[in-house]
């Protein structure tokens, strides 16, 4: 029965003339308490709640001009609606704030007893068996309830060709259940993170319901227990990503920093999947900038790039966070993008580090690097977990992102103490 689509469809369909009520999900916030009375009323959205919001706007900032906001009055949701507003480029947005899209749901009777019922029957079965029979203690018939909101939605969207409404799931997915676009119903088609469900108004009148899959979270109900923590090297695992003993060297020569950087970034992943060696790529490296250097002073390079990364800058605080985890029961791995030569060096200079782990792939090995999907795959084959099991720790926002496409969870890693911070924030 279900009826989706995606953000893009959906913003096809506001272009061709529909006018569009969209009732989002807030975005992720930190692990509820399951007796909290609140329904998590003081819970603030993650750091990660926070960008995915932000990026949801930017996607729909082509609207910013007329689109109109509503909120439950619960912190994450206000917030969400907030981070949206600042992702379309909107100032000093108004926010219309309204109980029944909160706890006082449309849909809840007595919120209490609904506390209650979820706590008896589990979350996920109380909800389903709710959108079967249509009631259940502590909730409205649902139909009825799904007549009062999509009324006070119609009010409140008046005039907006997008009105965005940052409610709960469990109210999506009831409203929609009620228009016949949801259910039955699985943990596994459950409304993520920043995920909605939209009413299309048409030119003729003629109306749409379909659950939106905006593809921002890989959550289902919540932060789901996370089981493996997968670690970069470079800028994880060492203290810095900068081969300074190399720029010492180029310095030295007067060499213009610029045309390294420039190489590196043309050359660097050819290299990292063992398709060319590292002097391969110095070699394609000094050809662009038309340098000609001494085999001695060339192989000196050589050697420095080495050890910028091997020698001196191991990251201790990162070893002893892997400790930690380790023995708090999750699994470990370690995925970095790295040429077959270094290798060796790494196995012996990082020892204490890789016998933490449980999985291991490094990419010149297998001819694949970050953020290639199916480096991310065969980590995980390897962990043998699923991906919204896994987390990513890496420096790099692109690998973050590479890692989150294949359904894993990422925290980018800007120093040891933010990382920690985010990362237990999220999963606790």
């Amino acid at each position: 029965m279900n009826t989706e689509i995606t953000i893009e469809e959906l913003k096809e369909e506001i272009r061709a003339g529909a006018r569009a009520i969209l009732q989002v999900r807030h975005a992720e916030r930190p692990k509820m308490d399951p007796d909290d009375q609140t329904f998590g009323d003081a819970l603030h959205l993650t750091r990660e709640g926070k960008r995915t919001a932000k990026l949801l706007g930017e996607s729909l900032a082509e609207f910013a001009d007329d689109v109109g906001f509503a909120s439950s009055p619960l912190t994450r949701t206000r917030e969400t609606a907030a981070c949206i507003a600042e992702g379309m480029g909107i100032n000093g947005v108004t926010i219309i704030v309204d109980e029944q899209l909160g706890n006082k749901s449309f849909f809840y009777d007595n919120p209490l007893q609904v506390l209650q019922v979820f706590k008896e029957k589990e979350f996920f079965k109380a909800c389903f068996e709710y959108f079967k029979v249509g009631r259940l203690p502590g909730f409205r018939e649902i139909h009825g309830a799904a007549d009062a909101c999509e009324r006070w939605l119609d009010e409140h969207a008046v005039g907006h060709r997008l009105f965005v409404a940052v409610t709960h799931d469990c109210y999506i997915t009831a409203f929609l259940n009620a228009r016949g676009a949801y259910g039955p119903g699985s943990r596994k088609d459950w409304v993520r993170f920043l995920d909605g469900g939209v009413t299309l108004i048409y030119p003729d009148g003629s109306r749409r319901y379909a659950l939106v899959r905006t593809g921002l979270s890989h959550g289902i109900c919540g932060v789901r227990p996370t089981k493996g923590v997968v670690f970069d090297f470079g800028g994880v695992m060492t203290t810095t990503t900068m081969p300074s003993r190399v720029r010492k060297v180029t310095d030295e020569l007067g060499i213009e920093w610029a045309d390294l950087e420039r190489g590196f970034a043309r050359y660097r992943r050819l290299m990292d999947g063992g398709f060319i060696t590292v002097d391969d790529l110095y070699s394609l490296i000094w050809a662009d900038a038309d340098i000609d250097l001494p085999r001695d002073v060339r192989e000196k390079i050589l050697d420095e790039d080495y050890a910028s990364f091997m020698e001196g800058y191991r990251n201790l605080r990162t070893l002893e966070w892997m400790r930690t985890l380790k023995a708090e029961g999750f699994k470990i791995g370690i995925l970095t993008n790295m040429p077959p030569s270094m290798a060796p060096r790494f196995r012996k200079v990082f020892a204490d580090f890789i016998e933490l782990a449980d999985a291991m792939v490094i990419s010149g090995e297998e001819r694949m690097f970050k953020p290639q999907r199916r480096i991310y795959d065969l980590l995980r084959e390897r962990i043998a977990l699923e991906p919204d099991e896994l987390c990513f720790i890496d420096d790099v926002e692109m690998n973050c992102e590479g890692a989150r496409r294949s359904g894993w969870h990422a925290v980018r890693f800007i120093d040891n103490d933010q990382v920690e911070r985010d990362f237990r924030e999220r999963f606790g």
